[in-house]
């Protein structure tokens, strides 16, 4: 049976546990590991991913029909890059740099990508095997724009 409170508490679990990997990966820097860096990238990094979060879980599907194409994660994508590039000047101001700003940039689309994705399946516009097909398109996509955000994270650190 479905549960919200099940949903909502998972989600909030997901997502804190996001954000203190995303605040580790933070403080990574020349003097190994530095808790006044972890704070001040933390904070840019939690922007992009709280960016990420409502391009991908309220604009994308209230702007749903209205955004081209028929897969879910390709309109997370669109809606996240639009939303991403409110970050890049705070990122720059914070002195993040040109590496920090694609990281956190490609970040947000793909968190946004992936919420996005999450809706396949819950509108008449998609079936079973369209469902399997574009997670099978996009989930290695996503999980290789996580990871290379990742490193140009820790290496626009140095």
């Amino acid at each position: 049976m479905w549960s919200l409170r099940q949903d909502v508490g998972s989600l909030l679990l997901v997502n804190c546990l996001t954000a203190l990997v995303l605040f580790v990966l933070s403080g990574i820097g020349p003097e190994i590991f530095s808790v006044h860096a972890a704070w001040e990238r933390g904070l840019m990094s939690l922007a992009a991913l709280v960016t990420g979060l409502i391009s991908g879980a309220v604009l994308t599907t209230v702007l749903l029909p209205y955004i081209p194409s028929k897969k879910f994660a390709f309109k997370g994508i669109v809606m996240g890059s639009l939303c991403a590039l409110l970050l890049v000047p705070i990122i720059f101001k914070g002195g993040g740099g040109l590496a920090g700003a694609a990281a956190l940039f490609i970040f947000s689309v793909m968190v946004s990508s992936h919420l996005a994705m999450n809706f396949t399946g819950a509108t008449p516009f998609t079936s079973p095997s369209g469902v399997e097909k574009e997670m099978k398109q996009y989930l290695p996509v996503q999980l290789t724009g996580i990871l290379v955000s990742a490193g140009l994270w820790v290496y626009s650190a140095f």
